[in-house]
């Protein structure tokens, strides 16, 4: 496995996961065997305080322990971990179980004779002396009213020990525990990121030619059919936009062919033999149309690549839409006059935009509906504002758009009749232009049309304005 592989990372998680889940076990069950072997210890000690009070009220004097001390060593027989001391109020001892004198810090906090042992009094053990040892006062059974000082000490190295073996015990599961999880984790990660692998096999199958291929949502995991559905989701746009590129090409290649084969044989005609001047001038004024068409469709060629990737300048500011529609109108009424038509205008609204590019796409639109009105029609720009939106609507009889064009009328170089033919509108980019010029004011261009009758297209203007 790679240091960068997927299945390492989750074979790794698994066996942390694995030696934290039985740390955490481990560390709780050893809190709870340390307190339940303590609690054991003081309940022990506790219960031989009461015992040897018990001893000590049958007995009416101090010199009665002193001459008969088995009576109290007897009570330890069976308790080989357990050591007793007697002590008089004086700090004398009495009694002692193996000449053991119990340490002076214990004879300070003697628990009183008329109270019971609690686990506060109880000195614990220390690595230098590995005792739970507790110090009573026992009153005496005679009428003076004695009492003498139980001392009793249990060895805890048997629990001590029983823990220490349980922390080994504890350490080795961890380790064994987090090499079969990673182990366990290793199978298990690569059996389940089979699906992500047959996934990348047959991504890496895509190329440009062979677009045509989708993963299979279906048969995805459920956590990977988002990704399945978004990765084919883009390999459908991603053909879309070849073939729109290689359409674009091609076209691109058509147009501007036709007027290099024109420049080209202009010129070879006025070369192959001696002109006159006027001759001359006459080719040299040709090419120069030639020439100024060229120039109009690579500036609209980088309009239209500066507007894709949004470095068309736009200078928004509020405008009057109704005021930039008349001087458009104006500007090309002597040509509606010269083909018999009509421009309408009506409505009024106000928008955010760039009036240099609004005077663009409204005069593309008003150039595309005057070429296509037939002789005594009538061209109509209304205005229609709303809440959300300010629409220009431009509206002409003609032939129509059939409805299997109306998607692509906004491509670039589309001809709806397949036509090369030039025109002073251009190559067929003034309305690409208008949908990029729209799409830069983030609104929206579109069309709607019956054949025979009637053509719509429409300039919708967020009510904010700006660029998308």
């Amino acid at each position: 496995m790679k240091p960068g592989s997927l299945t390492l990372r989750l074979s790794i998680l698994f066996a942390l996961t694995t030696v934290l889940l039985l740390a955490g076990i481990g560390a709780y069950l050893y809190r709870f065997l340390d307190v339940e072997l303590m609690q054991r210890d003081h309940a022990e000690l506790a219960g031989k305080v009461a015992l040897f009070r018990h001893h000590l009220a049958a007995v009416n004097s101090l010199s009665q322990i002193v001459a008969a001390p088995n009576e109290f060593r007897d009570a330890l027989i069976g308790n080989p971990h357990l050591r007793l001391a007697l002590l008089d109020e004086a700090g004398n001892v009495l009694l002692s179980s193996a000449d053991w004198r119990p340490g002076a810090e214990i004879l300070k906090v003697p628990v009183a004779a008329d109270d019971m042992p609690h686990g506060a009094a109880i000195q614990m053990p220390t690595p230098g002396d590995p005792y739970h040892t507790i110090a009573a006062w026992g009153a005496l059974g005679g009428s003076a009213g004695g009492r003498a000082l139980i001392v009793l000490s249990l060895d805890s190295r048997e629990a001590q020990g029983l823990l220490a073996e349980y922390r080994r015990a504890l350490f080795a599961a961890m380790l064994f525990g987090g090499l079969a999880a990673a182990a366990l984790g290793f199978f298990t990660a690569r059996n389940g990121l089979r699906p992500l692998r047959r996934m990348a096999e047959t991504a890496g199958d895509i190329s440009a030619s062979r677009l045509d291929h989708r993963l299979e949502v279906a048969i995805a995991p459920q956590e990977l059919k988002t990704l399945a559905a978004a990765f084919n989701a883009m390999l459908e746009r991603l053909r879309d936009s070849f073939s729109r590129l290689s359409d674009f090409s091609s076209d691109l290649a058509h147009e501007l062919r036709t007027p290099i084969n024109n420049l080209m044989g202009q010129t070879q005609v006025a070369l192959s033999r001696t002109r006159s001047a006027e001759e001359y001038r006459a080719v040299l004024e040709s090419n120069l149309e030639e020439y100024e068409w060229l120039a109009r469709m690579i500036g609209d060629m980088l309009f239209l690549a500066k507007a894709d990737n949004a470095h068309a300048p736009l200078n928004a500011e509020e405008i009057d839409l109704r005021a930039e529609l008349d001087k458009v109108a104006e500007f090309y009424e002597a040509l509606a006059d010269e083909a018999g038509l009509k421009i309408v205008c009506t409505g009024e609204g106000r928008i955010v935009a760039d009036h240099i590019l609004a005077q663009r796409a409204i005069a593309n639109l008003l150039s595309n509906a005057i070429r296509h009105t037939p002789p005594g029609g009538e061209i109509r720009a209304a205005i229609v504002a709303t809440d959300r939106a300010v629409e220009l609507r431009v509206s002409n009889p003609g032939p129509g758009i059939p409805p299997e064009h109306l998607e692509r009328v906004f491509d670039r170089f589309y001809q709806v009749d397949g036509a090369r033919e030039r025109s002073d509108a251009g190559a067929g980019l003034g309305l690409a232009i208008v949908k990029s010029i729209m799409r830069l004011h983030g609104g929206d261009a579109r069309v709607a049309s019956e054949p025979g009758l009637l053509t719509t297209f429409t300039l919708r203007f967020s009510a904010g304005g700006g660029q998308a």
